[in-house]
C-alpha cells in the first residue's frame, strides 16, 4: 500500500523538473493526481508518464496567476476524483538578474505575481476542498533565498521569504480544520531552469563555493521525497515548519 493510498493531490508546475518528480513519486505512491502547468505539452507528458507506470493521473493547463482558471482546474479535480487532500505549490518565475533600483517594475509584479499571488489563488481555492475532504496537507515551495539574501534577486528572494510566512499562516488559521501547511526550502537543484542561467553544472557548483558542503547540486527527486512525507499522513503533527532541503547550505 502506497503512502498516499486514497489521496487525492493537485500539483503545480507538474511540467517541470521539481513538481515533475513530484507528482510522478505521489502517483506511484497512490495518489490520484492533477497535474498542473500552463505549459501544455510538459504537462500532459508527466500524466502520461504517471498513467503508464500504473497511476491516475489529469492534465490541467492553468495560469496560476488567473483566479478563475485555478478555480475551474480545482472544480475538474474533484470532479475527476471526488475530493482533494494534497497541494504541492511550485508555480515560479525567475527575473533577470537586477539590483532593486534598476528593476523594472513590471518585472517586479511578474515575479511577486506567480511566485506569490499564485500560491495564494491555488490554497484559496484548494483550502475550502479539504475542508470538506476532512482535511489535508499543503505543500509550499519555497527556497534557501527566502531566507538568506542572493545577488540581484530582489524580486525573487522577497517573494519566497512571502511563501514561507504565507504557508505559517495557513498552518495557524486551518489546523483547526486538520489543514497542515509546511513550506520547502531547496538548495541548488539541478534542473533545466538552473542550467539555463549558468553555463554549466560544473559552474554553478562553482558559483556557491564552501556553502555547498557536499560539492555537489541536489536532485529534484531529492525534493519530492521531502514532499511526501510532508504530504502523507505520516507529518500528521508536522504544520507550520520550514524544512531545508540543501546540503547544508544555510547552515553555513
Amino acid at each position: 500500500m502506497g503512502r498516499l493510498e486514497g489521496k487525492v493531490a493537485f500539483v503545480t508546475a507538474a511540467g517541470g523538473a521539481i513538481a515533475g518528480a513530484t507528482a510522478r513519486l505521489f502517483g506511484a505512491e497512490g495518489a490520484a493526481m492533477a497535474c498542473v502547468d500552463i505549459a501544455q505539452e510538459n504537462v500532459e507528458q508527466t500524466a502520461a508518464d504517471i498513467n503508464q507506470a500504473g497511476g491516475r493521473a489529469i492534465a490541467l493547463v492553468c495560469d496560476v496567476t488567473d483566479d478563475e482558471a485555478v478555480k475551474e482546474a480545482v472544480e475538474k479535480t474533484v470532479t475527476a476524483f471526488g475530493k482533494l487532500n494534497v497541494l504541492f505549490n511550485a508555480a515560479a518565475y525567475s527575473e533577470k538578474r537586477h539590483r532593486l533600483a534598476d528593476m523594472p517594475l513590471d518585472m517586479w509584479k511578474n515575479v511577486i505575481e506567480v511566485n506569490l499571488t499564485g500560491m495564494f489563488i491555488v490554497a484559496r481555492h484548494v483550502i475550502p476542498r479539504m475542508q470538506a475532504a476532512g482535511g489535508g496537507s499543503i505543500v509550499n515551495i519555497s527556497s534557501i533565498y527566502g531566507v538568506v539574501g542572493a545577488k540581484e534577486r530582489p524580486a525573487y528572494c522577497a517573494a519566497k521569504g512571502g511563501v514561507q510566512m504565507l504557508s505559517k499562516s495557513i498552518a495557524v488559521d486551518y489546523a483547526v480544520d486538520n489543514i497542515r501547511a509546511n513550506s520547502i526550502m531547496p538548495g541548488p537543484i539541478e534542473t533545466p531552469r538552473l542550467l539555463a542561467r549558468n553555463p554549466s553544472i560544473e559552474a554553478v557548483v562553482t558559483r556557491h563555493g564552501a556553502r555547498l558542503h557536499m560539492n555537489r547540486l541536489g536532485k529534484p527527486e531529492e525534493i519530492a521525497r521531502t514532499a511526501l512525507f510532508l504530504a502523507s499522513d505520516e507529518a500528521s503533527f508536522t504544520s507550520g515548519a520550514d524544512h531545508f532541503v540543501d546540503a547544508g547550505y544555510t547552515a553555513f
